[in-house]
């Protein structure tokens, strides 16, 4: 590729040695005599480059490169005085006008054709990195028009998701709303059978659909309290100021006596007279029963210790027992989903056990569960923050 370059003196000679010196060197070269021919050759052709005398007539070279770098066709041109003045103010000025270089006359024929092309590559290297910001701001646009159409595709599906998931709580309110009527029926039958003598066949089926009827209302009422947390989550929270050791004490009262025939003993303990956090008194008390029956059904025969410790910032229940251990693989899984059939307790147990997890985690809480080292049975534990800190969604 050959290189355009535009001469312009008014000296004839002068013209004839550069352009001679440059079609030497595979330059293509055009001349002009004066300001105003070159400003002509500008609105016609373009060039690499510009070797402009500064002492001519008429226009001098510092005119014409000012009217050059007005342009916007042609303000980029890489422009090299080529002058007889070495005082520094001329200098200088040559800079300020808009020229690029500058080449003493007379001049080495040699540094005139670093310079040239040492300006032509700086120009070329300006134009490719110009052509790669273009290039880039244009994948740019692309890619900022494919996130805008996926992030409202994305929108769009995670609205219908809503619907959807608020179309299954709607329904899961109502099944248990449903549930719960007949239910009301069952038991008040129940009640005025059991008021009349019977034998012990039919005490045994009165106390197995007793049995039944308690764990149907049981996850009724899990499955109530799931949907409405989903649907409305803190909103469905009545927070107040609870104190937790007698809520636990209380839970272990109603319990203990139901369970003295399989040979469990309860030992309570706490490390103040009360623990006072912030919450909603029915979930937090259904939480920590549920967790406690879950020790139930896995200790057939020990103890099961409840401690309450008041600490500064919040308070921490833990539940010992003696019962059996759980496999490695339902550890990492034991409170992830009602619909996780690894356990070893019926659906409605899991079920409440989903529930008391989302009850703590909306109370800005957590529980863990696990073996103890000596395979001498499990804890669980509950910890309950005093001040719930909700953040704020942009």
């Amino acid at each position: 590729m050959k290189y355009k370059v535009l001469v312009v003196d008014d000296n004839p000679k002068n013209l004839q040695v550069v352009a001679a010196l440059l079609t030497e060197n595979d330059y293509q070269v055009e001349v002009a005599l004066s300001g105003r021919t070159a400003l002509s050759w500008l609105d016609n052709l373009k060039f690499d480059a510009i070797l402009l005398d500064v002492m001519m007539p008429e226009m001098t070279g510092f005119e014409t490169c000012e009217k050059i770098k007005k342009n916007p066709q042609t303000k980029d041109i890489p422009i090299i005085f080529l002058t007889a003045r070495h005082d520094v103010e001329s200098i200088a000025e040559g800079f300020e006008r808009g020229g690029i270089d500058y080449i003493t006359k007379p001049f080495n024929h040699r540094e005139l054709l670093v310079r040239l092309s040492t300006q032509i590559e700086l120009k070329c290297s300006r134009e490719k990195l110009v052509d790669l910001n273009q290039w880039l701001k244009s994948e740019v646009d692309k890619k900022t028009h494919q996130l805008v159409a996926a992030n409202n595709e994305l929108s769009v599906a995670n609205e219908e998701l809503k619907k959807l998931d608020n179309a299954k709580n709607d329904f899961l309110k109502s099944i248990s709303h449903e549930i719960r009527t007949p239910l009301n029926g069952i038991v008040g039958s129940m009640n005025l059978l059991k008021s009349f003598s019977q034998d012990s066949y039919t005490k045994e089926v009165l106390s197995l659909l007793d049995s039944s009827v308690t764990n149907l209302e049981k996850y009724s009422y899990a499955a109530l309290q799931i949907s409405n947390l989903h649907l409305k989550g803190e909103a469905h929270l009545d927070i107040k100021t609870i104190d937790l050791v007698p809520i636990v004490r209380n839970i272990l009262d109603n319990i203990n006596p139901c369970r003295k025939s399989e040979d469990i003993d309860f030992n309570f303990s706490c490390n103040s007279d009360e623990a006072i956090v912030n919450g909603d008194l029915e979930l937090i008390q259904n939480a920590i029963s549920s967790l406690i029956e879950c020790s139930l059904i896995y200790t057939k025969k020990g103890v099961i210790d409840v401690v309450v410790n008041d600490l500064e910032s919040n308070t921490h229940i833990r539940i010992q027992d003696t019962g059996n251990l759980f496999a490695g693989g339902e550890l990492s899984h034991f409170f992830d989903s009602i619909n996780n059939q690894n356990y070893q307790f019926e659906r409605n147990n899991a079920m409440e056990l989903y529930l008391a997890k989302m009850i703590v985690q909306l109370h800005k809480g957590s529980i863990e569960f696990k073996n103890l080292l000596d395979k001498s049975g499990t804890i669980t534990s509950i910890t309950i923050p005093k001040q719930m800190i909700y953040v704020e969604e942009d």
